[in-house]
């Protein structure tokens, strides 16, 4: 088309009609013009499919890193409730169980109450791996990029709490296992070929009516059921984001 206007504009300089060139010379101009417009959408087009296509597949990744951390999320939440029970059993103060009910405290449940701690977190992978490559820009969703903001909050909350559980069972829990027990009994479950047959035995039932053991062993628990709590929101919170991340997945089919 531009290649028969160019030889029209020729005809009519030869025949000297200058006003008649003019205008076919305007319209080549508009044709080309017309011409770049439409390759830019076309380009334009193209594009926004290439990022449709990359943000399905962020998408795609992140839910399934998700709900690989659900179930680490969930395994910590079970974890810690079994030590908050533990340690609630071990006081004597758990209400479902009868007053009268004697429990038999042997030095693996005592290690369990008093030394066990879980001070691990799901771990994001897809998430921090997408956000250092700034391939999260891809996602339009505002609500799903609100929630891991959200997340990574609360997951920041969750570290604090975790930091501070542990700081204090360094300080003033393990005190209990230096000062008032034998702690080669404690260790003597997973520690092979030690015989403590001499050792000096520990009375749990005399050591857990000590004041400032019950008061130590109080602090963790208050410190676990805070944990707990943190615990609880972030795994909302990768309930929440599954869920919009599976409702936009299903939209762009």
């Amino acid at each position: 088309m531009i290649k028969f206007f160019r030889k029209i504009c020729q005809k009519l300089l030869v025949e000297n009609r200058f006003n008649k060139y003019l205008v076919y010379a305007i319209g080549e101009i508009i044709l080309v013009v017309i011409g770049i417009l439409i390759a830019l959408q076309i380009n334009n087009w193209n594009e926004e499919r290439k990022n449709a296509n990359e943000e399905k597949q962020v998408l795609t990744s992140l839910h399934a890193n998700l709900v690989h951390v659900q179930k680490q999320s969930k395994q910590f939440l079970e974890e810690e409730n079994q030590l908050k029970m533990w340690i609630i059993n071990l006081l004597g103060i758990n209400k479902e169980i009868h007053k009268n009910f004697n429990q038999t405290i042997t030095d693996s449940i005592f290690k369990v109450a008093v030394w066990d701690l879980q001070s691990d977190q799901p771990v994001f992978n897809t998430y921090i791996n997408l956000k250092n490559t700034n391939k999260l820009s891809l996602i339009k969703s505002d609500a799903i990029n609100q929630k891991f903001t959200d997340l990574e909050l609360n997951q920041s909350k969750l570290k604090a709490m975790i930091d501070d559980r542990l700081s204090v069972h360094q300080i003033r829990i393990d005190d209990i296992l230096e000062k008032d027990i034998n702690f080669l009994a404690i260790v003597s479950s997973s520690v092979k070929g030690i015989d403590i047959s001499n050792e000096k035995s520990t009375n749990y039932f005399e050591l857990i009516k000590n004041e400032r053991v019950r008061n130590l062993l109080g602090m963790k628990l208050a410190l676990t059921q805070d944990v707990i709590n943190f615990r609880m929101v972030l795994d909302k919170n990768i309930s929440e984001l599954i869920y919009l991340i599976e409702k936009e997945l299903k939209s762009k089919q």
